[in-house]
């Protein structure tokens, strides 16, 4: 009988199996369970080394997968101003005012996490809505799926997009009718200048991905890219997760998840698929083999590949068929 270097008892143990659909208590040893059933049964595992926790009846459950993440991004934007569950302008005004107080030496004020319906149904935001709450400062905010950003008439001015630009297929500046920007920018090709000008050029080695940091990262910007990873991981631990199919996928995040593995810190199991993108050809995808031959165990692994082909409905930068 293998012992156990974890017994968890008085639990409630969901186990998705027909037959015994419930049990009271768990083994674990290293990374596996090893048994589940009865606490009388379950403790003939323990040894005097083993840890047993008494759940005092509470369910026990594994931990949660993550199926879509951008682990570097998500981590690096936790310090911009959270607006989920705000709506309405004067609760935008007093979230953002409450945040520029905080922030002022920030070159642009970051929100994220926007509602499309913040000021209500059919209510488009403009930078005019924008510039009643911070006119002085350039200001931008993301919608919580990043494929939209509403930015005021000063982030607009400070990067050069309040008189539009050409862009590539699915991108756009919506522009106004008098020729000026409206201050919604549509997928990232739009709205890439004003994340640069916030200093989160960086960040977007998960979203834009595919392929490697250019020019390659010094040393320090190794470093603080690491503590970037470190932080992600340890927000997704917080809310229970363990698992994570991330979609940051080029190799460069495969590598900073390997080292921080090796320091003995990874605490999530991490799929990263390599992102195909529309302006790569076939010959990429040797790639993505070479990810995969080299990542393929547990704990890190590629062996997917991931294809962005458009947009999302509320931005209305989907292809529609």
């Amino acid at each position: 009988m293998p012992a156990a270097d974890l017994i968890i008892t008085n639990a409630r143990v969901t186990t998705l199996d027909p037959a015994r659909p419930m049990a009271g208590a768990v083994a674990i040893q290293g990374e596996r369970i090893v048994a589940v059933g009865d606490t009388a049964a379950i403790l003939e595992h323990r040894e005097p080394a083993t840890r047993v926790i008494d759940a005092s009846g509470a369910s026990v459950v594994p931990g949660f997968n993550e199926a879509h993440m951008h682990l570097f991004t998500g981590a690096a934007e936790l310090d911009h101003l959270s607006l989920a569950g705000v709506h309405g302008l004067e609760a935008l005004a007093r979230a953002v005012t409450a945040y520029a107080a905080v922030r002022p030496r920030d070159p642009v004020l970051m929100a994220q996490a926007a509602d499309y319906a913040l000021l209500g149904p059919g209510q488009p935001i403009t930078r005019h809505h924008l510039d009643q709450i911070v006119p002085d400062r350039p200001f931008a905010m993301v919608a919580s799926d990043h494929h939209t950003m509403w930015a005021n008439t000063a982030a607009l001015m400070a990067t050069g997009l309040l008189h539009g630009r050409q862009l590539g297929p699915g991108n756009e500046i919506v522009m106004g009718p008098d020729g000026l920007a409206l201050g919604e920018l549509r997928e990232m090709e739009a709205f890439d200048p004003i994340v640069r000008a916030a200093g989160g050029h960086r960040a977007r080695l998960g979203l834009q991905t595919g392929g490697e940091p250019d020019p390659a990262p010094t040393p320090a910007e190794r470093a603080a890219d690491l503590e970037v990873m470190r932080r992600g991981l340890a927000h997704a631990a917080r809310h229970g997760i363990t698992s994570i199919q991330n979609m940051d996928g080029n190799l460069y995040t495969l590598e900073l998840l390997d080292d921080i593995r090796a320091a003995g810190d990874l605490t999530a199991r991490c799929r990263i698929p390599f992102h195909f993108k529309n302006t790569m050809d076939l010959a990429m995808l040797e790639k993505a083999s070479a990810m995969a031959a080299r990542y393929q165990d547990d704990w890190l692994s590629s062996g997917t590949v991931k294809l962005f082909m458009d947009g999302v409905i509320d931005s209305r930068t989907a292809v529609m068929i």
